[in-house]
């Protein structure tokens, strides 16, 4: 795998008083950068080495509360955190995009893509539904208390923000509004995944019969293993496939 391009950086938006935090690829974005909003767990550290098989200016964010962004001591509803997305796509571009997610961050990415149909290009999702899910306090105990990628998950976001989304979370389903979008779409769901059930599989294919939709069945929920570059290639090509569409 390429290691980090020389141009790899960190930097810094805001959204009113919150510091955003996201990494930039840098180089050409080819007309559209790739924007990924990663998982709950995630930082944007995470995917510097994978930067470079995307194709082109990429940036990796991280929402409030994670990484090095802010964690301010309130606002972390849905609405909130879609506008976080937003500010880092204004940050970066005043353009078009291609929108990536992986895991819990494809709520706030598509809640963004939904407000702003004209500017996404291609939608790829990492292992989850087009919905807002709501967790019960067991299992975001287990998910704060536990370990992602070899370190405690109370080193890679703030607990208390991490509780405050949570209680923030309702119900919602984004699955028919993206269909509507006709935004052409790369859906990924790990081996046995309970994250994009067999009915969920199902609806991916009803809503949207043009779609790539591949999965990784020797992968778990981190679908970066065992094969980090995977997911990152499927995009790209996804995203080109996109941009020539446009021709």
């Amino acid at each position: 795998m390429s290691g980090d391009s020389p141009s790899v950086a960190s930097r810094y938006t805001r959204h009113g008083n919150v510091r955003l935090h996201y990494v930039d690829s840098g180089g050409d974005d080819r007309g559209a950068p790739i924007v990924f909003v990663p998982g709950m767990t995630d930082t944007a550290e995470d995917y510097r080495a994978v930067l470079p098989l995307f194709g082109r200016r990429t940036v990796v964010m991280e929402l409030r509360g994670h990484g090095h962004s802010s964690a301010p001591p309130a606002d972390y509803d849905f609405a909130t955190l879609r506008d976080d997305v937003g500010a880092v796509v204004d940050a970066v571009t005043d353009g078009d995009v291609h929108l990536v997610t992986f895991s819990r961050g494809t709520t706030y990415g598509i809640g963004w893509a939904l407000a702003n149909p004209v500017r996404v290009r291609s939608v790829s999702i990492g292992d989850y539904v087009p919905e807002e899910k709501v967790l019960t306090g067991g299992q975001a105990e287990r998910l704060l208390t536990g370990r992602w990628r070899g370190s405690p998950v109370n080193e890679r976001l703030d607990v208390r923000a991490a509780q405050l989304t949570f209680e923030a979370a309702r119900p919602q389903s984004l699955w028919t509004a993206l269909a509507r979008t006709g935004i052409p779409l790369l859906a990924v769901r790990s081996g046995g995944s309970v994250l994009v059930g067999d009915s969920d599989w199902a609806r991916y294919r009803e809503l949207f019969p043009d779609a790539e939709l591949v999965e990784f069945t020797e992968s778990p929920h981190d679908i970066f293993r065992p094969d980090r570059g995977r997911y990152p290639l499927l995009v790209r090509a996804h995203a080109e496939r996109a941009d020539a569409a446009r021709h």
